[in-house]
């Protein structure tokens, strides 16, 4: 287990949102090295994420700036429906009902 000593973890949230404002700064630095790094700290963070959360933030965050005639909706939406439509997501909601 991980002390952080009172200091509370950015959430999920709060990481897009720093990331994209690194990433429209005029510093070059931040642009570049403080994008990466919250980059970093995100993928880390949606690493521990189930297959359902992962497919609620494609659907929450990345489909509303997307572009609608772009061959990039085409594929969110098939990865969305197969994330929150899981196998895991069946199996963990049968072992909810269950115990």
């Amino acid at each position: 287990m991980s002390h952080n000593h009172g200091i509370e973890e950015p959430s999920i949230e709060a990481l897009i949102e720093e990331q994209r404002r690194l990433a429209s700064s005029k510093l070059l630095f931040k642009r570049v090295i403080g994008s990466l790094i919250v980059a970093g700290l995100l993928k880390q963070k949606l690493a521990l994420l189930s297959n359902e959360a992962v497919g609620q933030l494609m659907f929450d965050v990345v489909w509303n700036v997307i572009d609608v005639s772009s061959p990039e909706l085409a594929i969110c939406q098939i990865a969305t429906e197969r994330l929150l439509n899981s196998p895991s997501v069946v199996k963990s909601t049968k072992e909810n009902v269950t115990q």
